[in-house]
């Protein structure tokens, strides 16, 4: 008896729309809202995510309480925003499609509505911070084994850094190989920059007190030679981030490498600058070049993204100036940038903003937003809009 009265009165909002029976599905949906939903998020996820999710993917909500929170596939960070619509959207987890349907005469069926809607969160990739990151790992640097007696210091592996960082476990990983650390007992470690010098420097003297060629360096005898000095694990990393391998072996077998010569001659310009405020460049050039491996070429592009000079100064300088150091508000970066210099050739700003880029904001865009554009001398130069 109840289902008649349904379908009589499904008919009679039927003919009040100026619809035809035959014009309209056949399963009418009759909808009751439940109570007690309020916890309930709508999330909308793209095309590559749902399909993750289908394959196994999880999806993680990182950040403290003071952090604004993002969400994390395994590859990628995005930032969680909450939109408005001026529709009411309805969840409704037994909702019957037209697809589905397959009566012949009309019939009501009772849909239970979890939910009614006027926000959801939307998703927007985003490039993750890792100034927390650097001050975690910088905070308890790898100073060599003689340092390491202070139980009560707190060290993490990698599990650990994933519930404190806002990252992705792939972009995490890839930051950690930039940032040059080692695994010491399971932990995450970067190494002291002084003690990395020095491990990189007694290297290169077992390399020169053997004559051997720049270029035909093997590995494992100058490993062996300083084995009793320091971890081996620390050596072969410190020697994998300055070397690349030729391909090609000595007559006993050994795989032989070369020294990468941008990435030397900016170590040691590093060394150089780290400490010495604003250096004369003409001084500063002829020191650097005097203290790279002899054959070796020093040139001013090795250190873009790193260094600065100030030709407009009497005489000219140059300075330490490292991108990591900057605000990640992509605004006051800007306006930071500006105080150093008024004017940027283009070459000059990128190192400083690529981190800040992301898909759907690179460069380009962000100097689009927030400088203005000149030309001198055919290229392009920046400087600030306000």
């Amino acid at each position: 008896m109840s289902q008649n009265v349904d379908i009589e009165y499904a008919r009679k909002k039927i003919e009040l729309a100026r619809l035809e029976e035959s014009e309209i599905c056949p399963v009418v949906q009759s909808l009751t809202i439940q109570d007690g939903q309020e916890d309930i998020c709508l999330l909308q996820l793209n095309k590559e995510i749902a399909a993750g999710l289908f394959e196994g993917d999880t999806l993680i909500i990182r950040g403290d309480l003071e952090d604004p929170a993002v969400l994390c596939t395994n590859k990628t960070t995005y930032e969680l925003k909450e939109a408005e619509t001026s529709n009411s959207l309805l969840l409704m987890p037994e909702m019957q499609w037209p697809e589905n349907c397959q009566e012949s005469s009309l019939k009501v069926v009772p849909q239970n509505i979890s939910g009614i809607f006027h926000t959801y969160y939307e998703l927007r990739e985003l490039k993750p911070s890792f100034k927390k990151l650097r001050a975690i790992l910088e905070g308890n640097s790898y100073k060599g084994k003689e340092y390491e007696a202070d139980e009560n210091v707190q060290n993490y592996t990698f599990e650990m850094l994933l519930d404190v960082i806002q990252a992705s476990a792939e972009e995490l990983k890839a930051e950690i190989i930039r940032m040059q650390t080692c695994n010491i007992n399971g932990h995450v470690r970067v190494l002291d920059f002084d003690y990395k010098f020095n491990v990189f420097s007694s290297i290169l003297n077992v390399i020169e007190s053997r004559s051997i060629p720049l270029d035909k360096i093997p590995k494992d005898p100058v490993i062996e030679t300083l084995e009793d000095l320091e971890p081996k694990e620390i050596l072969e990393l410190c020697f994998s981030w300055f070397t690349k391998a030729t391909g090609e072996v000595d007559e006993n077998g050994n795989q032989l490498h070369t020294l990468v010569e941008e990435l030397v001659c900016k170590l040691y310009a590093e060394v150089l600058l780290r400490s010495s405020g604003k250096f004369r460049l003409h001084d500063f050039l002829e020191s650097w070049q005097r203290s790279v491996p002899e054959g070796m070429k020093c040139d001013l592009e090795q250190l873009r993204g790193m260094a600065l000079t100030d030709t407009n100064s009497m005489p000219a300088v140059i300075f330490y100036f490292p991108p990591d150091n900057l605000s990640e508000n992509i605004k006051e970066r800007f306006e930071h940038l500006f105080k150093i210099k008024d004017k940027w050739w283009y070459d000059d700003i990128v190192p400083y903003l690529e981190d800040r880029a992301s898909p759907g904001n690179d460069v380009k865009a962000l100097l689009i937003k927030y400088t203005r554009e000149s030309t001198k001398e055919s290229k392009k130069m920046y400087s600030s809009k306000w």
